[in-house]
């Protein structure tokens, strides 16, 4: 049976992060340790998503991918100026989407020459794009990837401010552009939108207006493994059981763990 965890790191200790990171790890989370959660929460298959603290150097992810290959998949990190045969080499080598993260960064001109053609590459090879940014950048980038064939993933249920929360404008207007015929949302990192138990009761919150929605089936589940930053108040069992209570109705996990993930990820 298919069961996929969406959202997953890898690194060590030892491998060299970029001269900005603004987080680096001190200890390791290994694709065994990785595959061990998954076996003991009975998950079939995993994506694992490339952190920011290692910019556009893929290649911890890609080993891992590569040990793993009928089991893993991956979403990488790549400069907008990156070829369509180096994309498709990417994809070759397990990689089916693109993940742009905004935070702490200016938002990116998608009307520029080098964005168009970065964004068509996307579509031609039929990779997703991953986007993790704040409401306040998301209402203003949605539009703009209207225009092409692609897959919007949007992390951790479109990062909810933990200070404004649901009701903050930019979130209520996020809500009001999502397409069911383009966006994904990611039931994930509830920890990163506000502290325990608010985080909880927003998530779910959060779940029941897409639900509302008709978004079930564009929903789908990552741990967020090893929640890099929040270490010390979640781990993987913790996130996984928050998901149950996030996602109440065993045929809803089911469709997000199995199916609507598939049908992403292609497994």
């Amino acid at each position: 049976m298919f069961a996929i965890d969406t959202h997953a790191h890898v690194f060590s200790k030892n491998d060299p992060c970029i001269a900005t990171a603004r987080y680096q790890p001190d200890y390791d989370a290994s694709v065994s340790q990785y595959l061990a959660h998954l076996d003991q929460h009975h998950l079939s298959h995993g994506v694992l998503v490339q952190p920011s603290f290692f910019g556009f150097d893929n290649h911890v992810m890609l080993d891992a991918i590569a040990q793993h290959p009928k089991r893993l998949k991956g979403i990488a990190v790549v400069p907008y100026t990156i070829t369509i045969n180096e994309l498709i080499t990417l994809n070759n080598q397990g990689i089916v989407g693109a993940r742009i993260n905004l935070f702490g960064k200016e938002l990116p001109d998608l009307t520029s020459i080098e964005w168009k053609s970065f964004l068509n590459h996307l579509s031609f090879i039929n990779w997703q794009i991953e986007l993790h940014a704040p409401p306040s950048y998301l209402v203003q980038i949605l539009p703009y990837l209207a225009e092409y064939k692609l897959n919007v993933v949007i992390d951790h249920f479109g990062r909810i401010d933990p200070e404004k929360g649901i009701l903050d404008p930019d979130y209520q207007s996020f809500l009001q552009m999502l397409d069911i015929n383009q966006h994904w949302i990611k039931v994930s990192g509830f920890y990163r939108i506000g502290k325990f138990p608010e985080n909880v009761a927003r998530a779910t919150q959060a779940f029941e207006l897409l639900k509302a929605k008709g978004f079930l089936p564009k929903m789908v589940w990552g741990s967020d493994w090893p929640h890099t930053q929040h270490e010390s108040s979640v781990n993987y069992s913790q996130a996984f059981e928050t998901f149950k209570q996030i996602v109440t109705d065993p045929e809803d996990r089911k469709l997000i763990l199995g199916e609507n993930a598939k049908n992403l990820f292609y497994f």
